[in-house]
């Protein structure tokens, strides 16, 4: 899912005029031109609508102080040393300046595939002065493109404006997950996609979402990450933290451990090449659904989401729960009693 596509198309006729020194001109003009697609939050700042009229690219709480609550603090990013940061869906930079506010030694890798958007981030106020770092690689990129030679005197910064999943990848210290919900565009929700982003975790890395789904979660599981749940500011479900390796038995909720572990809505999306649409991403899902569903049926092993969400399964899978360990383990162990992960696994490998 993308920003408005009229505002788009505004944002768009500007990039072949801009030059740099054209800044606060076509600021004036561009913010009039889409004052309409615009909503100011409560701390402030401003935030884009969606295709969806009724969605917004941040929470009415604030587009920084989402960035800071949901995604910088949870990190604990301010306490780490030289953290590598790959922000993945930069768009509005929200998320790159409060880090870089947070952390002045953090270096960032920002990715976003629409270069509308960033190019609406030059002409946004963003009340932290590390704004004009992630300023500068934007012109940097947008004045090279157009023909203008300009090189960025920040060094801490690397900007794709790309597919996530074609770049070139580095090893991470924290991972920003910060791509629309899976049920709108899975894309980058993919289980072979989130296996890719393991193998580039440092090892006391950690990669953080504000979804809660159990499709992601799930992927998250079969991909080794050590998931736990915060609670999250405006918002009765928690964000996910996922760790390549910690020793903790902080837990998410029961429920969604039973869930993850026995439901059938719990199946990865799945993109073995990285290169399928969303809709085919969707597609290809509910297929397997179907088909796993029909399995579990034959072998007797088939258990109701209701039943699972209400805690009616075998006293064996219960008694996993009460058991010690972190969410990832318990998840794996639960599934094992019924035996469906390895049917799982016939469509993941």
């Amino acid at each position: 899912m993308l920003p408005q596509r009229e505002a788009l198309k505004v944002i768009r006729k500007y990039i072949p005029i801009y030059d740099g020194d054209n800044e606060e001109k076509l600021k004036v003009r561009i913010l009039e031109e889409i004052k309409k697609f615009l909503v100011k939050t409560e701390d402030g700042t401003f935030t884009l609508k969606a295709e969806d009229e009724n969605e917004k690219m941040h929470s009415s709480m604030g587009s920084l102080k989402e960035a800071i609550y949901k995604f910088v603090k949870p990190t604990e990013l301010e306490y780490k040393k030289k953290p590598f940061i790959l922000d993945l869906c930069s768009g509005l930079t929200y998320n790159a300046v409060s880090a870089l506010h947070f952390n002045k030694d953090a270096k960032i890798h920002m990715v976003e595939i629409c270069e509308e958007v960033l190019f609406l981030s030059l002409f946004l106020e963003i009340p932290f002065k590390e704004h004009e770092i992630v300023k500068d690689k934007i012109r940097e990129y947008f004045l090279n493109k157009l023909g203008y030679s300009y090189k960025s005197k920040y060094k801490n910064i690397i900007l794709d404006v790309a597919d996530a999943r074609k770049i070139n990848l580095y090893n991470y210290d924290i991972i920003f997950h910060d791509a629309f919900s899976p049920k709108r565009d899975p894309t980058l929700y993919t289980y072979n996609f989130l296996k890719k982003l393991y193998s580039h975790l440092n090892k006391e890395g950690v990669l953080v979402s504000y979804s809660s789904s159990i499709p992601f979660r799930r992927a998250l599981v079969e991909s080794n990450y050590i998931i736990v749940e915060r609670k999250s500011p405006e918002r009765k479900r928690g964000i996910t933290l996922a760790y390549k390796e910690k020793s903790t038995e902080e837990r998410i909720n029961e429920v969604d451990e039973r869930l993850i572990a026995l439901s059938i809505n719990s199946i990865p999306y799945i993109d073995k090449n990285l290169s399928w649409s969303r809709e085919k991403i969707k597609e290809y899902r509910e297929k397997i659904k179907r088909e796993i569903k029909n399995e579990l049926i034959k072998k007797n092993i088939y258990i109701p989401t209701k039943k699972i969400r209400a805690g009616k399964v075998s006293e064996k899978i219960l008694k996993i729960q009460k058991e010690r360990g972190n969410s990832t383990e318990i998840i794996k162990r639960m599934s094992e009693v019924i035996g469906w992960d390895s049917i799982l696994r016939k469509y993941l490998n």
